[in-house]
């Protein structure tokens, strides 16, 4: 057997491998950055602010953008990729399920290919199970072949109600479930980490730098969402470089 302390390594050999891991970075760099959506629903962003963060979006290969339903024609018009995620309802969930479920017909036509409702917490704090199982097969209906979110609004819920709330969605159809829609702390992902026992996608907002996303990724989720995700997929980008 050949020792390996006499194996020589020419200098084009030595080349190939170091292009072979630069390539192997940008490839995982690029898979972060798909994973990655850029957070729109800032009140008073305007279309051009808008139509311009979707284009930067889309050089950057992040997986979508998320934005209020007034922008998904126009955004979905744009470009297939990134995805256009329809935000309805986002805090608290309080509005009535007809309002929802006519606000996601809507990003429906309009081309969304994903919507983010928000679960009725105030009935969720009531105990209305009943009321959170009608609304979610009321948007799962109306959904159609669109993915249908909901928003769990963790840190307004105990344990208990979170993992009822994942196990409903899951049995309704839901395909994923959003952490809250701020940035969600450590223990709030592991909690709904917990609550879906695999059953769902997690998506988790505030990753405003390459290690914050590189932390949820590790936790459990698979989006995280941040109104920096360009800025952060650029980093992540150069550094593979």
């Amino acid at each position: 057997m050949e020792n390996e302390e006499n194996v020589v390594i020419t200098a084009q050999e030595r080349e190939e491998f170091e292009e072979y891991k630069r390539r192997k970075r940008i490839a995982e760099a690029r898979a972060v950055a798909a994973r990655m959506e850029l957070d729109l629903m800032q009140p008073g962003a305007d279309a051009p602010a808008v139509l311009s963060a979707v284009k930067d979006a889309e050089k950057c290969g992040l997986g979508g953008v998320a934005v209020p339903p007034y922008f998904v024609s126009m955004c979905a018009r744009l470009a297939a990729k990134p995805a256009v995620v329809c935000c309805i309802s986002p805090f608290g969930g309080a509005e009535t399920s007809e309002a929802k479920v006519f606000q996601l017909r809507r990003a429906v036509r309009s081309g969304a290919a994903a919507a983010e409702v928000t679960a009725p917490v105030p009935a969720i704090k009531e105990g209305a199970w009943s009321y959170v199982r009608r609304e979610l097969k009321k948007l799962r209906s109306a959904a159609k072949k669109t993915e249908l979110r909901i928003t769990a609004e963790a840190p307004l819920l105990t344990v208990k109600e979170a993992e009822r709330l994942c196990l409903l969605a899951a049995d309704c159809g839901v395909t994923c479930v959003r952490v809250g829609s701020s940035a969600c702390a450590d223990e709030e992902l592991s909690q709904i980490s917990s609550a879906v026992r695999g059953r769902l996608k997690i998506k988790a907002c505030g990753a405003d730098t390459p290690a914050r996303i590189a932390t949820l990724l590790e936790l459990g989720a698979d989006v995280v969402s941040s109104r920096s995700a360009v800025e952060v997929a650029r980093a992540v980008l150069a550094a593979a470089e």
